[in-house]
Protein backbone atom coordinates (compact mmCIF):
# COMPACT_ATOMS: atom_id res chain seq x y z
CA UNK A 1 0.00 0.00 0.00
CA UNK A 2 1.18 3.49 -0.22
CA UNK A 3 1.08 6.46 1.48
CA UNK A 4 -2.00 7.59 -0.21
CA UNK A 5 -3.81 4.77 -0.26
CA UNK A 6 -7.53 5.61 1.87
CA UNK A 7 -7.68 1.89 3.08
CA UNK A 8 -3.96 2.08 4.74
CA UNK A 9 -3.93 2.20 8.81
CA UNK A 10 -1.07 1.76 11.34
CA UNK A 11 -1.47 1.12 14.97
CA UNK A 12 -2.02 3.69 17.76
CA UNK A 13 -0.62 2.36 21.36
CA UNK A 14 -3.34 3.11 23.96
CA UNK A 15 -1.14 4.99 26.38
CA UNK A 16 -0.93 7.53 23.80
CA UNK A 17 -4.52 7.97 23.26
CA UNK A 18 -5.46 7.57 26.66
CA UNK A 19 -2.50 10.19 28.16
CA UNK A 20 -0.34 12.06 25.90
CA UNK A 21 -2.77 12.81 22.69
CA UNK A 22 -5.46 15.13 25.09
CA UNK A 23 -2.62 17.48 26.83
CA UNK A 24 -1.47 17.96 23.23
CA UNK A 25 -1.79 21.62 22.18
CA UNK A 26 0.35 22.04 19.21
CA UNK A 27 -0.72 20.25 15.79
CA UNK A 28 3.05 19.85 14.85
CA UNK A 29 3.62 17.79 17.95
CA UNK A 30 0.63 15.37 16.94
CA UNK A 31 1.41 15.57 13.67
CA UNK A 32 5.26 14.40 14.49
CA UNK A 33 3.69 11.44 16.88
CA UNK A 34 1.64 9.89 14.27
CA UNK A 35 4.03 10.12 11.60
CA UNK A 36 6.56 8.22 13.99
CA UNK A 37 3.49 5.52 14.76
CA UNK A 38 3.58 5.35 10.74
CA UNK A 39 7.52 4.92 10.23
CA UNK A 40 7.12 1.86 13.28
CA UNK A 41 4.63 0.18 10.68
CA UNK A 42 5.28 -3.97 11.62
CA UNK A 43 6.99 -3.25 14.75
CA UNK A 44 4.46 -4.88 16.95
CA UNK A 45 6.09 -3.91 20.70
CA UNK A 46 7.24 0.10 19.16
CA UNK A 47 10.95 -1.25 19.97
CA UNK A 48 12.18 0.04 16.92
CA UNK A 49 14.72 3.35 16.95
CA UNK A 50 14.20 5.73 13.76
CA UNK A 51 16.70 8.30 13.00
CA UNK A 52 15.84 11.84 13.12
CA UNK A 53 17.11 12.95 9.79
CA UNK A 54 14.18 9.72 8.69
CA UNK A 55 11.38 11.64 10.38
CA UNK A 56 12.90 15.09 8.75
CA UNK A 57 13.09 13.96 5.31
CA UNK A 58 9.49 11.33 5.23
CA UNK A 59 7.92 13.26 2.55
CA UNK A 60 4.40 13.02 4.25
CA UNK A 61 5.33 14.70 7.19
CA UNK A 62 6.92 17.25 4.91
CA UNK A 63 3.99 17.42 2.66
CA UNK A 64 1.91 18.08 5.43
CA UNK A 65 3.63 20.75 6.83
CA UNK A 66 4.50 23.12 3.62
CA UNK A 67 1.95 25.53 4.48
CA UNK A 68 1.41 28.26 2.01
CA UNK A 69 3.27 31.45 2.77
CA UNK A 70 5.24 30.14 5.53
CA UNK A 71 8.46 31.68 6.39
CA UNK A 72 10.01 28.60 7.97
CA UNK A 73 10.89 25.17 6.34
CA UNK A 74 8.90 22.58 6.71
CA UNK A 75 12.32 20.78 8.48
CA UNK A 76 12.04 23.67 11.30
CA UNK A 77 8.53 22.87 12.09
CA UNK A 78 9.21 18.71 12.65
CA UNK A 79 12.35 19.60 14.85
CA UNK A 80 9.81 21.46 16.91
CA UNK A 81 7.27 18.69 16.85
CA UNK A 82 10.11 16.32 18.28
CA UNK A 83 11.69 18.92 20.59
CA UNK A 84 7.83 19.45 22.59
CA UNK A 85 7.05 15.36 22.06
CA UNK A 86 10.63 14.84 23.78
CA UNK A 87 9.94 17.10 26.37
CA UNK A 88 6.98 15.24 27.08
CA UNK A 89 8.79 12.37 27.44
CA UNK A 90 6.67 11.04 24.68
CA UNK A 91 9.78 10.19 22.84
CA UNK A 92 13.45 9.24 23.79
CA UNK A 93 16.02 11.13 21.71
CA UNK A 94 19.88 9.54 21.91
CA UNK A 95 22.85 10.02 19.92
CA UNK A 96 25.13 7.99 18.69
CA UNK A 97 28.82 8.54 17.76
CA UNK A 98 30.32 7.05 14.95
CA UNK A 99 34.10 7.94 13.79
CA UNK A 100 33.30 8.31 10.09
CA UNK A 101 29.98 10.16 10.45
CA UNK A 102 29.93 11.83 13.86
CA UNK A 103 27.02 11.92 16.01
CA UNK A 104 23.73 11.01 14.66
CA UNK A 105 20.39 11.33 16.08
CA UNK A 106 17.55 8.61 17.16
CA UNK A 107 14.57 8.73 18.70
CA UNK A 108 12.66 5.65 20.35
CA UNK A 109 9.07 5.32 21.88
CA UNK A 110 9.10 6.14 25.35
CA UNK A 111 7.85 2.90 26.19
CA UNK A 112 9.33 1.15 29.54
CA UNK A 113 11.29 -1.81 27.50
CA UNK A 114 12.82 0.74 25.06
CA UNK A 115 14.26 2.81 28.07
CA UNK A 116 15.83 -0.36 29.22
CA UNK A 117 16.69 -0.93 25.82
CA UNK A 118 18.60 2.65 25.61
CA UNK A 119 20.25 2.07 28.85
CA UNK A 120 21.54 -0.62 27.31
CA UNK A 121 23.01 0.96 24.02
CA UNK A 122 24.45 3.45 26.60
CA UNK A 123 26.40 1.07 28.34
CA UNK A 124 26.99 -1.49 25.21
CA UNK A 125 25.38 -4.16 26.68
CA UNK A 126 23.34 -3.52 23.25
CA UNK A 127 24.59 -2.56 19.68
CA UNK A 128 23.38 0.43 18.95
CA UNK A 129 21.84 1.71 15.48
CA UNK A 130 23.67 3.03 12.65
CA UNK A 131 22.57 5.28 10.21
CA UNK A 132 24.74 2.81 7.57
CA UNK A 133 25.61 -0.91 7.59
CA UNK A 134 29.51 -0.54 7.93
CA UNK A 135 29.31 2.64 10.23
CA UNK A 136 31.12 1.91 13.36
CA UNK A 137 29.80 3.38 16.44
CA UNK A 138 31.23 4.73 19.84
CA UNK A 139 29.69 6.46 22.43
CA UNK A 140 25.81 6.64 23.09
CA UNK A 141 24.02 10.07 25.00
CA UNK A 142 20.55 10.23 25.93
CA UNK A 143 19.80 13.92 25.02
CA UNK A 144 16.91 15.73 26.62
CA UNK A 145 15.60 19.28 25.24
CA UNK A 146 17.63 22.49 24.99
CA UNK A 147 15.26 24.59 27.70
CA UNK A 148 15.78 21.21 30.15
CA UNK A 149 19.52 21.55 29.96
CA UNK A 150 20.36 25.12 30.24
CA UNK A 151 17.56 24.80 33.27
CA UNK A 152 19.36 22.29 34.78
CA UNK A 153 22.64 24.35 34.54
CA UNK A 154 21.91 27.20 35.91
CA UNK A 155 18.59 26.74 37.78
CA UNK A 156 18.23 23.46 39.45
CA UNK A 157 16.85 19.75 39.01
CA UNK A 158 14.11 19.30 36.32
CA UNK A 159 11.67 17.76 38.37
CA UNK A 160 8.47 16.27 36.89
CA UNK A 161 6.95 18.94 38.31
CA UNK A 162 9.36 21.52 36.25
CA UNK A 163 9.31 19.31 33.25
CA UNK A 164 5.69 20.07 33.20
CA UNK A 165 6.16 23.61 33.20
CA UNK A 166 9.05 23.79 31.05
CA UNK A 167 6.36 21.88 28.39
CA UNK A 168 3.93 24.24 28.85
CA UNK A 169 6.21 27.11 28.50
CA UNK A 170 7.11 25.54 25.21
CA UNK A 171 3.79 25.23 24.01
CA UNK A 172 3.24 29.07 24.83
CA UNK A 173 6.36 30.44 24.29
CA UNK A 174 9.29 30.96 21.68
CA UNK A 175 12.58 28.92 22.78
CA UNK A 176 14.30 31.72 22.64
CA UNK A 177 11.95 33.54 25.17
CA UNK A 178 12.82 30.89 27.61
CA UNK A 179 16.31 30.64 27.56
CA UNK A 180 16.57 34.54 27.45
CA UNK A 181 13.61 34.47 30.63
CA UNK A 182 16.13 31.70 32.28
CA UNK A 183 19.24 34.26 31.96
CA UNK A 184 17.35 37.37 33.42
CA UNK A 185 16.72 34.89 36.59
CA UNK A 186 20.56 34.08 36.91
CA UNK A 187 21.22 37.75 36.49
CA UNK A 188 19.19 38.80 39.35
CA UNK A 189 19.90 35.61 41.25
CA UNK A 190 16.26 34.41 41.45
CA UNK A 191 16.86 30.74 39.99
CA UNK A 192 13.76 29.25 40.69
CA UNK A 193 10.93 28.50 38.02
CA UNK A 194 8.04 31.10 39.48
CA UNK A 195 10.08 34.11 38.49
CA UNK A 196 10.79 32.61 35.18
CA UNK A 197 7.64 32.36 34.58
CA UNK A 198 6.76 35.91 35.78
CA UNK A 199 8.97 37.27 33.25
CA UNK A 200 7.58 34.99 29.98
CA UNK A 201 4.19 36.28 31.23
CA UNK A 202 5.13 39.86 31.34
CA UNK A 203 6.76 39.33 27.90
CA UNK A 204 3.55 37.38 26.60
CA UNK A 205 1.15 40.30 27.91
CA UNK A 206 3.11 43.52 27.37
CA UNK A 207 5.52 43.00 24.49
CA UNK A 208 9.32 42.77 24.17
CA UNK A 209 10.14 46.62 23.43
CA UNK A 210 11.75 45.59 19.90
CA UNK A 211 13.48 43.50 21.91
CA UNK A 212 15.20 45.82 24.30
CA UNK A 213 15.00 42.84 26.82
CA UNK A 214 16.52 40.01 25.01
CA UNK A 215 19.43 38.45 26.82
CA UNK A 216 22.10 39.97 24.31
CA UNK A 217 22.44 43.66 23.52
CA UNK A 218 24.14 44.52 19.91
CA UNK A 219 27.85 43.79 20.51
CA UNK A 220 27.35 43.10 23.94
CA UNK A 221 28.01 39.09 25.34
CA UNK A 222 26.56 39.66 28.43
CA UNK A 223 23.02 40.06 29.61
CA UNK A 224 22.39 43.52 31.48
CA UNK A 225 20.04 43.75 34.75
CA UNK A 226 20.26 47.13 34.94
CA UNK A 227 18.77 48.20 31.96
CA UNK A 228 15.31 46.12 33.23
CA UNK A 229 15.03 48.34 36.47
CA UNK A 230 13.38 50.96 33.91
CA UNK A 231 11.88 48.59 31.34
CA UNK A 232 8.59 47.18 30.20
CA UNK A 233 9.08 44.37 33.13
CA UNK A 234 10.60 46.54 35.24
CA UNK A 235 8.28 46.05 38.58
CA UNK A 236 8.78 42.45 38.66
CA UNK A 237 12.69 42.89 39.07
CA UNK A 238 12.30 45.45 41.87
CA UNK A 239 9.98 43.64 43.58
CA UNK A 240 12.15 40.53 43.86
CA UNK A 241 14.80 42.50 44.67
CA UNK A 242 13.35 43.48 47.62
CA UNK A 243 12.24 40.07 48.95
Amino acid sequence: MTANDPNQTFPVPAWFLEQVAPRIREMVELQVMLGVFRLLQGSSKFDRPISETRLLQDSVLLEALRLEGAVRPPEDAILRGIELSVARESLLRFTVSSEDEGATGWLLLATPDNRVTLEKYRTGALEPPVAHENATTGTVERTRPGVFQLYEQNIGLVTPIIADRLVEALELYPQSWIEDAIAAAVSYNRRNWRYIQRILETWATEGRSNETNKRHQPGSGEFDPEKHLTGEYAAIFRRRRRE
